[in-house]
């Protein structure tokens, strides 16, 4: 490999089609853990008993984060699963 190439430059490009797939694939993922993972979390009765509330808010807190990133990032895919010829 030269300078600044990376593995990625040494692929061969993959059709639209599997790019396509491979968005749609992580898009499905960004659901997943969204709503299978961190809402499930948000809800105290998700946590062993005696928790300490201020515990738990620092929790919320931080699964908000995760959320909102997660929301961002489906955005963001499903922006790419429109034009996956234009994201090279």
């Amino acid at each position: 490999m030269e300078t600044g190439e990376t593995i990625h430059d040494k692929e061969p490009h993959r059709p639209p089609k599997i790019l396509a797939n491979y968005l749609v694939s992580a898009l499905d993922i960004e659901d997943e853990i969204s709503n299978g993972i961190y809402l499930d979390y948000l809800n105290p009765k998700n946590w062993p008993e005696g928790i300490e509330p201020e515990v738990f808010t620092k929790i919320r807190t931080r699964l908000t984060v995760l959320i909102e990133d997660t929301k961002r990032h489906k955005k963001i895919i499903a922006a790419l699963t429109k034009t996956p010829t234009q994201t090279r």
